[in-house]
């Protein structure tokens, strides 16, 4: 923490002083930059431990919506190629097939295809 005098910290403070008992009476601000919280320097290494325990949390909380934003980035790539393949697919073979009742004489790869389309489109009627 660069800034020991911010609103962050100063929660910090408060919520390790809730979970843990002991003398919390604080030193001088002028010695906080130095790691000197606390006049009792049990506390003081307690509040340490607990601010480091803080850090690694918030630092891997990031990391985790990092990794959770690019695996989504990555789904939607996914999406995105295979709707453009089904298109393609469906396309190359639609024009093959009787137009008089067109749902009824697709075979099942091509209705499966369609409705696989059709929901990455966001349209969930399968006859297409």
């Amino acid at each position: 923490m660069a800034d020991l005098l911010t609103q962050e910290h100063y929660a910090l403070l408060a919520a390790f002083e809730r979970e843990h008992r002991g003398r919390t009476d604080k030193e001088d601000k002028s010695l906080w930059p130095k790691g000197v919280i606390y006049k009792d320097g049990h506390m003081n290494e307690l509040f340490l431990a607990y601010r480091r325990g803080h850090a690694y949390a918030i630092a891997d909380m990031r990391s985790e919506i990092q990794n959770l934003e690019a695996a989504r980035n990555g789904y939607r790539d996914d999406a995105r190629a295979l709707h453009d393949a089904l298109t393609r697919m469906v396309a190359m073979y639609e024009s093959e097939f009787d137009h008089e009742d067109t749902y009824r004489w697709r075979p099942d790869w091509l209705k499966s295809a369609l409705a696989r389309r059709n929901a990455l489109e966001g349209n969930h009627d399968n006859q297409d």
